[in-house]
């Protein structure tokens, strides 16, 4: 095959349809959390500069890429003076962001690990990123190997194509604007009926002997909320000082937490059941007799085939409810004490915080 040929097939049709079919998935799914960890990284780096919420943002984040994209598109489909350059230009961020993820996944879990996990480029069910990267490196191959005429290319205006382009990238905008915005999850939670025990009944024949002791008021757990949002992008720096139960996240567990959460100890940790980190943190610091009351609660995001044996015998169990994307990295550990959280760990290779939250000060 030709040069030049090569050069239509590649930069003209392929990479534009390759292109193209994952804006697609991206635009359907509109799952922020499948974005490549540093596409993210920048996408909350700008949270911070509006005044938006971050469910907010990332809907307007993942619409503005799926643009962009559709944009791309449009120039390599009707812009030939440009479509070579582009297709290498973009084939080259994607190989950079792919090996992004696959070197520190080896570096850390071997080579089992690099080829684990989606890369979100074509979403929850797309290639992992090896298989990705091997797919756009040979795309970048052959786009690199490919060339137009030289005859074409001198007699060729040099923006042909633009009015084409132009009302492509209009219809590509006004998809991803009348694409409708994920909405709330309505939750149906049982209501736990209210046994009101019957009064004790006190005779001159049977006076009440001991004392009464007043309990010590303990707030209880309020319960899972009428609705939750598509997407949770918690900001854990927010949560020191605050209680756990006036967490939107926190209050979507499955089953309600033990009865003594707000009294008391307790260590409360978010994972996921094939996080290496998750497992190595919960085999180091509670696997065995547990000297404090322990919540795990697993993000239930995960592949059930991946999931890892949990190390902890004496964790209370609790699992978030399954539907909203939960945008965050794991193992995140908390410190409650009487309900309120007093320290917290995002990061399990800071060894300092890590043991001043299990050390407690």
């Amino acid at each position: 095959m030709s040069r030049h040929r090569l050069f239509y097939i590649v930069s003209r049709v392929v990479i534009p349809l390759w292109l193209l079919g994952g804006a697609i998935v991206k635009l359907t799914e509109r799952n922020p959390k499948l974005l490549p960890p540093p596409v993210l990284s920048v996408v909350q780096f700008f949270n911070g500069w509006v005044s938006v919420t971050p469910v907010v943002w990332l809907d307007v984040s993942m619409r503005v890429i799926v643009f962009a994209e559709f944009t791309l598109v449009a120039v390599m489909l009707c812009m030939p003076r440009f479509a070579r350059s582009v297709a290498i230009a973009i084939l080259s961020l994607f190989c950079i962001i792919l090996l992004s993820l696959i070197v520190p996944a080896f570096v850390t879990s071997g080579f089992t690990g690099a080829w684990k996990g989606s890369c979100g480029c074509f979403g929850s069910g797309g290639p992992n990123p090896v298989v990705m990267l091997a797919i756009d490196f040979t795309l970048l191959v052959l786009a690199v190997m490919s060339r137009r005429r030289p005859a074409q290319v001198a007699t060729e205006y040099v923006w042909t194509g633009l009015p084409s382009a132009v009302t492509l990238a209009c219809i590509g905008a006004a998809v991803v604007v009348m694409v409708p915005p994920r909405s709330d999850i309505a939750i149906i939670a049982p209501t736990p009926e209210l046994v009101v025990p019957a009064p004790a009944v006190v005779t001159e024949r049977n006076p009440p002997t001991v004392p009464q002791v007043v309990p010590s008021v303990v707030t209880p757990w309020p319960g899972m909320p009428a609705s939750a949002d598509p997407y949770y992008v918690p900001d854990f720096s927010t949560w020191r000082g605050s209680r756990l139960d006036s967490q939107a996240m926190a209050r979507l567990m499955t089953q309600p937490p033990p009865a003594t959460i707000n009294t008391g100890t307790w260590f409360v940790m978010f994972y996921r059941e094939d996080c290496d980190h998750c497992h190595d943190l919960l085999q180091s610091h509670f696997s065995g007799s547990l000297t404090t009351p322990t919540l795990t609660i697993a993000i239930p995001d995960t592949d059930p085939a991946a999931s890892l044996e949990m190390p902890c015998s004496e964790c209370q169990l609790r699992t978030l409810l399954k539907g909203p994307e939960y945008v965050l990295t794991t193992p995140v550990l908390l410190r409650v004490v009487d309900g309120v959280i007093t320290d917290l760990v995002t990061d399990p290779e800071d060894r300092a915080a890590l043991d001043r939250c299990l050390a407690g000060h």
